[in-house]
């Protein structure tokens, strides 16, 4: 398998920061992986390292046919290369010198204006509320009307195995200014395996415009973590899964929730056995706290694991998913993926069930520049009257932290179905349409509908330079679930960011 998908062999690796989530490498990787050009991503496990990055780069323009490949696929490769051109030197896929200690104290500054009107939308059954427009945001709140933000980023790395990455944040509203660490990690290389400890964001599943287990919905959770940034091949019968990926984290979540303090762990695999074919499983689970009876060792891994604990008090909320991805280059290179999850366990197998099925076009005309991507979640599951999802009748805040959902940003007892188009005009200036229609509170006297259609901009004028333009309107009908009660919301966001 490793000669077919060019996977990492388990050797030491130099750390390498994190990208964040929400970066437009992403969805270029993506572009490459759909167009056949790259074999061994794993786009269920994010996010990605910078290596890793440069690594699927590399292959995708190893695997890309010098003179018969469309001009899109050379813009974004050429692209990808000059954004990533220290890391590909330090694989080796480009000419130079890396040096394994640096300091870069500054690597981006993103600057954003951000206009708001219209109210914070309740999440039924938890403590979760969420301004419509704004999600998928690392849980940042922007007040009424104005607001200004500053996003900083830099890095520094010791000896190639040890690392610090910072993200500060500064919020500046018509009426007050506030200044925090977004996000923000040490981490160590361990051979293949990498150790970390900060405030980080993850995201879970197939899903893209949400997922059922983990996002960047919510604010970035402080925790210790242990996973292998780039996919290996595993020894003996286990090399026919492929290119292989875990990720293990514990954390604690905030004393302002109704069980103050507990604690919050997820695992997930995953795994390639075929360059069309990706599978993933993931579990997370949410115990102890303040005034609930402790959980030892020996039972956290029972129920990280799958299994509820027999004959105890319930002491844990758990949620767990399995999720593929199927790719059909007889069909265009057609993407097909989805996601099963479960609020519980039954049987040794998930039960209380939700799901996400999504489709990705990513040529649908001859030239490749549009792609085209459907995605539907149900959340809506219903058990005695009242929907199960992001739910509890103990941790009653639910599955949130900092009274934003962690996983899918509809939230419990809702709907959401997505499309998207997306035009890359040229290697300097990609459009995006969308629509979203999402359904909410199938538990209440009235439940609550959204109509949502977006615009989104991105144009690169100079080499370290590049401006973002989103305008989203949402009509929603019987707003907070109150019959009659419609509403238009408005969201802009202009932004400015400069590379060094």
């Amino acid at each position: 398998m490793g000669g077919i998908f060019c996977s990492a062999p388990a050797l030491a690796n130099p750390v390498s920061p994190a990208l964040p989530l929400g970066s437009w490498i992403y969805p270029a990787l993506d572009k490459l992986t759909g167009l056949g050009l790259i074999d061994s991503s794993l786009q269920g496990s994010r996010p990605y390292d910078r290596l890793e990055a440069a690594r699927l780069t590399a292959e995708a323009r190893t695997s890309a046919k010098p003179g018969s490949s469309q001009p899109v696929v050379e813009e974004l490769l050429g692209r990808l290369e000059a954004e990533l051109h220290e890391q590909l030197v330090e694989l080796g896929f480009a000419d130079g010198v890396a040096p394994p200690g640096y300091l870069k104290p500054l690597r981006s500054i993103e600057a954003h204006y951000i206009y708001r009107e219209g109210e914070d939308a309740l999440v039924p059954g938890t403590n979760a509320r969420q301004f419509p427009l704004n999600y998928n945001n690392f849980g940042i709140d922007y007040e009424e009307h104005h607001n200004g933000q500053l996003v900083f980023e830099g890095d520094a790395r010791l000896a190639g195995v040890f690392l610090l990455q910072w993200r500060p944040l500064l919020l500046i509203d018509e009426d007050d200014t506030s200044f925090r660490l977004l996000q923000g990690t040490a981490a160590l290389a361990l051979g293949p395996l990498e150790l970390s400890a900060g405030r980080q964001s993850l995201w879970w599943g197939q899903g893209r415009h949400g997922s059922l287990v983990l996002t960047n919905n919510a604010r970035p959770l402080d925790m210790i973590r242990i996973t292998n940034p780039t996919p290996v091949d595993l020894p003996w019968l286990f090399n026919y899964l492929g290119p292989f990926r875990f990720d293990v984290f514990w954390s604690q979540l905030e004393e302002n929730r109704i069980v103050p303090e507990p604690y919050f762990a997820g695992l997930r695999l995953n795994f390639k056995p075929h360059p069309c074919v990706e599978i993933g499983a993931s579990r997370t689970v949410l115990f102890g706290g303040d005034g609930r009876p402790d959980v030892d060792w020996e039972d956290f891994f029972t129920i990280l694991g799958g299994k509820n604990l027999e004959g105890e008090e319930d002491n844990s909320n758990s949620v767990a998913a399995l999720d593929a991805r199927l790719r059909l280059p007889f069909l265009w290179n057609a993407e097909i993926y989805g996601e099963l999850g479960g609020e519980d366990e039954a049987g040794g197998f998930i039960s209380n069930k939700a799901w996400l099925a999504g489709l990705y076009l990513p040529m649908v005309e001859s030239t490749q520049r549009l792609s085209l991507r459907l995605e539907y979640a149900a959340l809506d599951h219903v058990d005695s009257n009242s929907p199960i999802w992001y739910r509890h009748g103990i941790y009653q805040s639910g599955y949130t932290y900092h009274e934003q959902i962690m996983g899918h940003h509809v939230g419990g007892g809702g709907s959401d179905l997505f499309t998207e188009i997306t035009a890359i005009l040229s290697g300097d200036l990609t459009l995006g349409l969308s629509f979203d229609y999402e359904r909410r509170g199938v538990d209440q006297a009235t439940e609550e509908e959204h109509y949502q259609p977006g615009i989104a901009l991105e144009w690169k004028p100079h080499a370290r330079l590049t401006f973002n333009a989103r305008y989203a309107f949402n009509r929603v009908e019987n707003f907070n679930f109150v019959s009659g009660n419609d509403l238009s919301f408005h969201f802009v966001d202009f932004g400015l960011t400069s590379n060094w």
